[in-house]
């Protein structure tokens, strides 16, 4: 083969400098310090939340930033904080762990103590314990001297602990070789899990399936639900540090022989090993969209590991040491990403939005809803009609279709920053090479006599339509190339080239006749919810200005035993479109009892009809259903309080979700309502209450009801709304 290279200047086409600023300045920025809080102290370790944030100094005693001091108590070994944020649950030695507030100094609020009968007979695992401290191997290494101490004495006492993300759940492992699983309303114990080794740390997925427990050179996975022994993972070092993802889908683990692993939950399969990372790794932290897991690296450097190209994406240097630890976290309301972390003195919070998105994510979540809205039968489609248009042929080409969309949206104009350059050419198959900065090369085909033209030619490119590979980067599968010089243009073209990949493949595949069967059942309920507002508009109760929506939609899943399930989305909602009639029709300004909506006793009577009619069929006894409930509120003011009557019960320091971001909110009879945010609570209340009372369906279920708040900046009762989805587990036999 006989190649010829060579670079000229290829013209992009005007108004490209602006996205070239925009998107280079973007890229270069990555992660970058924010803030640094400086303190007095030490800092030994540190915990937070979206918004809160604590650390233990050298002496165990226990601050948030600029040094204020949360209790007036020392030697605390560990803490964790709840992920609302309303509290704090510390480890002492061998005393009962203690959960105190967070926004009031002093105020204790729990003491987990155990009152099982027997337990004084019980004793702790064996262990080899060394008298000499700097000789401590083994699970020991998680644990703090005072721990170690007190575990050479065979005192029965907490090693590690950690909150469920949903708040719901504390888990505490203990010296007996038990995980316990506590509530958070009275952390009260709801279950024992006997494991054979200590655990010395503890991490619990998301979706609220496993807990990991570090136990030396393994870590044991316990299904919460069962209480049994899900895998045992068995690693090369000793269990430094977990980390689940948010989406719960992998598992990071570090060990004591600088290696990162991370591990699929689904399989329980080792899909990466990073074990030339350089030095002694700590802290494994997965970003909020998964595409990248911190670890610090010898305590003075933070690494920042693409785990979609296996490479360093970044690495931050902290030349004076002292780095214990670094995590990621997000605000939802914005959907900003930060990295936490200490240095000897200080707290540093980095901005980690310039890292570049995890396009595959937003691709896939953006095509699945567009298939499940092109899958639905639309309004006049004959079923003839629906059965040529809809099947399995059409609805594979439609789905790389809108990948290529998606794909090519999200690209944006890339070739603006990507400096394309021409590079060898082919005579064998008279192909001329084009590279780019970042984006795989492309190759066109120009006869040998045209190739001259491109020595002093200009060349444009117009219409590019791109894909995503396996690396999450961008590739171009269609470009047409004008050489302005000529006026001639060539075109590259591997949509057609490229093989399709069977759906079943697709972690997200939904089998079209699933997704037929919840498009008829859609229609079933459009049917159900006209029938009952035609009925309340008869009884004058509502008008037109109450707009009720229904939605079905299938969810691709798995379960805690990595089995391929499909949960079954219902959804309804509410709003009064006018707000002349919003107080006639739904809440009045200040009110929350639901049976004074007249809009949402209308939702109430279409999920109730639905419940226990057409869909009952899905609500077997035990049942697992997700309820999530969003009420709303105007932003008008509340002056003074408004008397609550208890009827939906009290709620203190409740998990709840604030513009995505999960808090705690107290609303009880002593405290009434002076919020907007405790306003719309009760609403979502209300609508928990009727569901509980009313749907006999439901009644035997195995319901988790999930609260959400929306308050909106402007004034107007139009902005009281309700919004309910009902996520029934495993809907749907798999095919």
């Amino acid at each position: 083969m006989n190649a010829k290279g060579f670079r000229y200047r290829l013209v992009l086409g005007g108004t490209l400098f602006v996205a070239f600023t925009l998107m280079g300045g973007q890229a270069w920025a990555q992660v970058k310090e924010k803030r640094n809080f400086a303190s007095d102290k030490d800092i030994a370790s540190f915990e937070n939340t979206t918004f809160c944030t604590a650390f233990l100094d050298e002496h165990g005693s226990l601050y948030t930033l600029r040094d204020i001091a949360i209790v007036d108590i020392s030697d605390i070994d560990k803490i964790a904080f709840n992920p609302t944020g309303s509290s704090l649950a510390l480890i002492r030695g061998d005393k009962n762990i203690t959960i105190y507030s967070f926004r009031q100094r002093n105020q204790r609020l729990f003491e987990l103590k155990d009152k099982r009968k027997g337990l004084k007979d019980r004793e702790v695992l064996a262990l080899d314990v060394p008298t000499d401290l700097s000789e401590v191997e083994g699970p020991l290494m998680n644990l703090t001297e005072q721990q170690v101490k007190q575990l050479r004495k065979g005192k029965r006492m907490p090693l590690a602990m950690c909150y469920a993300p949903d708040a719901r759940h504390f888990m505490v492992s203990n010296s007996l070789g038990e995980i316990v699983i506590y509530d958070t309303r009275a952390y009260e114990p709801q279950a024992y899990i006997q494991g054979k080794s200590l655990a010395t740390t503890l991490a619990v997925s998301s979706n609220n399936y496993f807990i990991a427990a570090g136990t030396g050179k393994s870590v044991d996975i316990w299904n919460v639900r069962t209480g049994e022994l899900r895998k045992n993972l068995p690693v090369t070092g000793l269990v430094v540090g977990l980390d689940f993802s948010a989406d719960a889908s992998q598992l990071a683990v570090v060990t004591d022989d600088n290696c990162l692993s991370i591990w699929d939950t689904k399989t329980w399969n080792k899909v990466a090993v990073y074990d030339k990372l350089g030095g002694k790794l700590a802290s494994p932290s997965f970003h909020p969209q998964g595409k990248y897991v911190s670890v610090v690296r010898d305590g003075n450097a933070i690494l920042v590991v693409n785990l979609k190209n296996g490479a360093v994406e970044q690495t931050l240097e902290e030349k004076m040491g002292g780095v214990l630890s670094s995590r990621f976290f997000i605000n939802r309301q914005n959907s900003e990403v930060f990295m936490i972390s200490n240095r000897p003195n200080s707290l540093v919070f980095w901005d980690a939005n310039g890292l570049n998105p995890f396009y595959g994510k937003l691709l896939n979540d953006e095509v699945d809803a567009r298939m499940n809205e092109w899958v639905k039968m639309m309004q006049g489609e004959t079923m003839e009609e629906y059965a040529i248009r809809v099947n399995d042929e059409t609805r594979l080409k439609q789905q790389q279709l809108f990948a290529q969309e998606v794909a090519t949206e999200l690209a944006g104009d890339r070739l603006a920053i990507e400096n394309p350059f021409v590079g060898d050419y082919d005579e064998s198959t008279n192909k001329l090479n084009i590279g780019f900065n970042t984006l795989p090369s492309i190759a066109i085909d120009v006869p040998e006599g045209e190739l001259g033209d491109f020595k002093d030619g200009s060349l444009k490119f117009n219409n590019a339509v791109y894909v995503l590979n396996d690396k999450d980067e961008f590739e171009l599968a269609y470009v047409e190339v004008l050489n302005e010089t000529t006026n001639k243009v060539y075109i590259y073209d591997n949509i057609g080239r490229t093989k399709l990949t069977a759906l079943e493949a697709d972690e997200n595949f939904v089998p079209l006749e699933i997704m037929q069967q919840a498009s008829r059942e859609e229609v079933q309920l459009q049917e159900i919810k006209e029938a009952v507002v035609e009925e309340k508009k008869q009884e004058k109760l509502i008008t037109e200005n109450t707009q009720i929506d229904v939605k079905t939609e299938v969810q691709a899943d798995v379960d805690a035993d990595g089995n391929k399930i499909y949960n079954y989305k219902v959804s309804y909602q509410y709003e009064v479109i006018n707000k002349a009639y919003s107080a006639k029709e739904d809440f009045p300004s200040g009110g929350y009892d639901i049976e004074r909506s007249n809009a949402a006793m209308s939702l109430m009577k279409i999920i109730k009809n639905a419940f226990e009619g057409d869909f009952a069929k899905y609500l077997a006894e035990g049942k697992q259903v997700k309820i999530i409930i969003t009420g709303s509120a105007d932003a008008s003011p509340i002056r003074g309080r408004i008397a609550y009557r208890g009827q939906y019960g009290e709620f203190v320091d409740e998990p709840y979700y604030k513009d995505g971001n999960l808090d705690n909110i107290t609303v009880t009879k002593a405290s009434g309502i002076t919020t907007n945010e405790q306003l719309a609570l009760l609403r979502a209340a209300g609508v928990m209450d009727y569901v509980k009372k009313n749907v006999t369906t439901l009644q035997n279920t195995d319901n988790q009801y999930e609260f959400h708040v929306e308050v909106a900046k402007e004034r107007g009762g139009e902005f009281r709304k309700i919004n309910v989805q009902f996520v029934i587990v495993d809907a749907f036999p798999v095919q």
